[in-house]
């Protein structure tokens, strides 16, 4: 039987964008989705999108939060019912290219990984190809894959919307986006998820269109968002600081 796999979209006033998003979900060449929408108390037309959705699509669910409490809360609302082998987590703004998911799909399986990337397309004018899209696949050591987290640079970095996870290591460890955190909440949740994890793939798919405009996130002024990157930043080396300390320890214990 296939593995079922929830796409969480969380989904604050993107009316604009949202029915090219869900439409690219719709039409992904593998079909057992559980898709999970979350309208975090938007204020333009976004839920008549969803309602439309559930309506044609039996695999689209949508959950309500009364007033916009943040992306953070969205997601964890939505892991709460996300029953999928595997989690998805796409953003309302962008789109998908047909073979997303099982491209995905097909190399976490293909090595039995904890977690998969993938390279992704930046649109802001126009969708700029990534320079790593033709590099060959490559298994990631849990080093390889945090640096690349942390690097302002490269295909890898703390998105969400570019991995695959498992949901059993998300379910042995409780993990949950931190509803305080609103810069890099994406980045503290991959590497939590990262630290507890062994196995690491980077797939060369790039699948995901990231769409960049003048409502997104990375838009906001540098100066605006610098001390909460800061300290968001900050947590993100103790949190890696500890795998050292860890493996210290049980060496001294003579568990390595």
């Amino acid at each position: 039987m296939q593995a079922l796999v929830s796409v969480i979209i969380p989904v604050y006033n993107l009316a604009e964008y949202l029915p090219r998003c869900l439409a690219s979900v719709a039409a992904q060449s593998y079909k057992n989705l559980q898709v999970i929408m979350v309208d975090d108390g938007s204020s333009d037309e976004s839920r008549l999108s969803m309602e439309a959705f559930t309506r044609i699509d039996g695999r689209f669910t949508m959950l309500t939060h009364a007033y916009n409490r943040g992306v953070s809360s969205a997601r964890n609302t939505a892991l709460a019912i996300a029953r999928g082998k595997y989690v998805l987590f796409v953003d309302g703004d962008d789109w998908l290219e047909p073979d997303y998911v099982a491209h995905f799909l097909a190399d976490m399986q293909q090595g039995d990984y904890d977690l998969v990337v993938n390279p992704y397309i930046v649109e802001k004018l126009a969708a700029r190809e990534p320079a790593e899209r033709h590099l060959s696949p490559r298994a990631l050591t849990q080093r390889q894959f945090l640096d690349g987290v942390r690097s302002p640079m490269g295909q890898i970095r703390g998105y969400l919307w570019n991995k695959m996870f498992r949901m059993d290591l998300i379910r042995r460890y409780h993990l949950r986006f931190d509803p305080t955190v609103s810069m890099m909440e994406d980045e503290l949740f991959t590497v939590e998820y990262a630290v507890r994890a062994e196995h690491f793939y980077y797939g060369g798919y790039a699948d995901y269109h990231y769409v960049i405009h003048a409502g997104s996130a990375t838009a906001d002024s540098p100066v605006k968002v610098l001390p909460q990157q800061i300290l968001s930043l900050h947590r993100v080396n103790r949190i890696i600081a500890t795998i050292g300390r860890d493996r210290t320890l049980k060496e001294s214990e003579g568990e390595v």
